[in-house]
């Protein structure tokens, strides 16, 4: 299966500015971005990312050995906007450097079950996680039905310029 994402320019800068700025002792942000399948059905599934929640500043936990945990309440909530909306929900971080970003042995063992709690709340939707870096992004997504995660073929931000990467 070839999962792709979409992404608007517009919100994609929007992530990136939220997901820079700084923390009292976080070392990174963490943030949730809304979506929905646009084509399911097909051999080549399109996911639509449409809206960005960042976590609060209060709900992150001051833990020295990983670059941002979240507490409970952002998952809840987050779980929350998936059941009221009926949308998916991908967990988005950034790590700063140029090129092919790669989720650390801590990002791959722990969001999935941040993406567990997502799937059970809306499993109809895809979810997943991204990951930025300063230019490019990586996907996980889980599709509705399936036991685990596919790589996303290709992530494109829509708008000028366009950005594609594969």
């Amino acid at each position: 299966m070839r999962v792709r994402l979409r992404i608007p320019r517009g919100l994609y800068a929007r992530v990136r500015d939220d997901l820079a700025r700084r923390h009292e002792f976080a070392y990174e942000r963490v943030g949730f971005l809304s979506a929905r399948l646009g084509s399911a059905a097909s051999d080549r599934p399109l996911v639509l990312l449409n809206d960005y929640h960042p976590v609060p500043d209060d709900q992150y936990v001051d833990d020295p050995t990983s670059g941002a945990r979240i507490n409970s309440v952002a998952i809840r909530e987050a779980m929350q906007r998936v059941l009221d909306a009926g949308t998916g929900a991908f967990h988005v971080h950034c790590h700063e450097h140029r090129g092919r970003p790669g989720f650390s042995s801590m990002d791959l063992e722990e969001t999935p079950r941040v993406v567990s709690g997502l799937r059970v709340a809306g499993p109809a939707q895809a979810h997943g996680m991204l990951l930025l870096s300063s230019d490019h992004c990586v996907a996980h997504v889980w599709m509705p039905g399936s036991d685990g995660p596919v790589v996303a073929a290709g992530v494109s931000v829509v708008g000028y310029p366009l950005g594609l990467f594969d």
